[in-house]
């Protein structure tokens, strides 16, 4: 059974980082709802599943992987395997990047499940090495030490998706981070996985291709879990009426709305908002017990 990285005090709002080393069997870990994950692949190999066991994507290191939302997520790593994730709770992103349009605009580019080439010993080396220092030293304003730390991280990685993107330009890589880009633009259209195509001026086979190949999903999948992720957050955090959430969300049938988000979350909305008020209320969503 996976360990739980869970905490136990809602008080804790800073990104936290778990190492992982398997020399010899298996590791299995739960991801709970309420951050976003980094995962730092030195070497060997990470699945991704769902509660149920359905595979979410399995990637080979020196690789990172960005997941804006690791909802009813486990992660198991091969034996071998040497890797960090980095959990950076909601607050804690909140106040990490600033309220205006530069802000607003990595918020979009890494709320999109992401992958990158890792290279040992650089930037995003030195930026987990020293928020990992503050958080261990405990100096005075430690804390605020660690929230610069974790901005300048969310920068890098923002800096690589562009980078990523402008060298791959139509290579595979490239193209899932346009696509990656243009849903996020145009998520609340609706629109079909061939008028993504067509838009990017490739074949909705080769779209597929590359997108599975960077987030671990087909285009359609990832679409629906973008909606997904953004009716729970709509929910978690706002008092909004379910009904008009599905209509900014695009839906013109909040009924239809509510049976997609029940065939993908398990539950209704409703319930869903309940639960997660219950879970933040017993401080349920933080990370304060990680080792």
């Amino acid at each position: 059974m996976p360990q739980s990285l869970t905490g136990a005090s809602s008080r804790q709002s800073t990104a936290r980082i778990h190492h992982i080393r398997s020399p010899l069997t298996r590791v299995g870990l739960s991801l709970p709802e309420g951050s976003a994950y980094l995962l730092r692949i030195a070497a060997g190999q990470v699945h991704l599943r769902d509660t149920a066991g359905g595979d979410r994507g399995t990637f080979d290191g020196p690789r990172l992987i960005l997941r804006p939302e690791a909802a009813d997520r486990e992660l198991v790593a091969e034996g071998g395997t040497r890797a960090s994730i980095v959990a950076m709770p909601a607050l804690a992103l909140a106040a990490a990047l600033p309220t205006t349009p530069l802000g607003e605009q990595i918020r979009r580019t890494l709320g999109q499940d992401q992958s990158f080439p890792y290279a040992a010993g650089g930037q995003i080396d030195t930026l987990i090495q020293g928020l990992e220092m503050e958080r261990a030293e405990a100096e005075p304003a430690a804390y605020v030490a660690a929230g610069h730390y974790l901005s300048l991280l969310l920068v890098q990685l923002w800096r690589l998706a562009r980078a990523d993107l402008a060298a791959h330009g139509r290579a595979p890589q490239g193209l899932a981070e346009r696509f990656v880009l243009l849903a996020g633009q145009r998520l609340r259209e609706h629109m079909a996985v061939g008028d993504y195509a067509q838009a990017l001026g490739v074949s909705r086979d080769r779209l597929g291709t590359a997108v599975r190949r960077a987030t671990g999903h087909s285009p359609q999948s990832y679409l629906h879990l973008l909606l997904i992720r953004e009716a729970s957050e709509l929910l978690t955090n706002t008092g909004m009426p379910v009904g008009q959430i599905a209509f900014r969300l695009g839906f013109s049938d909040p009924a239809y709305f509510t049976r997609f988000f029940t065939r993908h979350r398990g539950e209704s909305p409703a319930r869903f908002r309940r639960t997660a008020k219950a879970r933040r209320e017993k401080g349920e969503l933080s990370y304060a017990a990680w080792p």
